[in-house]
């Protein structure tokens, strides 16, 4: 008798130990081994950190442009480049890498296998879902990394956590980070230009702007 109320009591707390416990956070994995939290928005799956990889979906090296000459040359070629922000690796712990977007157009795949980089209207749809692009920021930013933090802007609501990674020009000039987040999109706009989507620290707009492809920008993608 006593055995039976020890099981039956033990078996209530391992019981009430694992409901308790909270779901495993999705994750996917790239060709590097790096591991990024998801979310899961309107039926999409999104990256909810900023892309790191260093190889292409195949296992080619992406090359990584450090000086201004180097990143300059790699547009003027077309040729796909990252680099960390200021080419400092504490950077890209916290914001990834930077992408120009012959990296993101390049065949054999940026992405994750089973992922790809979001569409002009992927970013139209995401803002959609979130009140359009006047309002959808104060869901995506993170509340933290941005300068000031974004007082009383940032929410996070949907667990996107947009990161204000800035960019590198063509010309391999870094700007912004702490202020702006750019991300690509996989769309061309028109020969040597691509659209991408802008959040900023000092409003909720998420914009939608065009860019040279040979600039760096960050980089989400979706499944």
């Amino acid at each position: 008798m006593l055995s039976n109320i020890f099981f039956s009591w033990s078996f209530l707390v391992m019981f009430l130990f694992q409901v308790s416990l909270p779901a495993a956070e999705a994750v996917v994995r790239d060709v590097d081994g790096n591991a990024y939290r998801t979310v899961n928005i309107n039926g999409m799956a999104w990256m909810a950190e900023n892309l790191s990889v260093r190889h292409y979906r195949n296992g080619d090296p992406i090359r990584h442009a450090r000086s201004a000459a180097e990143w300059a040359s790699a547009a003027r070629s077309r040729e796909g480049a990252w680099c960390y922000f200021q080419n400092r690796t504490a950077n890209g712990s916290v914001f990834g890498k930077l992408y120009n977007y012959y990296a993101v157009h390049d065949s054999r795949g940026l992405a994750p296998a089973g992922w790809r980089i979001p569409t002009d209207r992927d970013w139209d749809t995401l803002a959609d879902y979130y009140g359009g692009k006047v309002y959808a920021a104060r869901h995506l930013k993170a509340k933290a990394q941005w300068q000031n933090l974004c007082p009383s802007e940032a929410t996070n609501s949907s667990g996107f956590t947009a990161l204000p990674g800035g960019y590198r020009r063509v010309d391999g000039v870094f700007l912004y980070a702490g202020q702006i987040g750019m991300f690509w999109s996989s769309s061309k706009f028109v020969e040597g230009y691509a659209w991408f989507r802008n959040m900023t620290c000092r409003n909720t707009v998420m914009f939608r702007n065009d860019t040279n492809m040979g600039n760096g920008l960050s980089v989400r993608c979706i499944r």
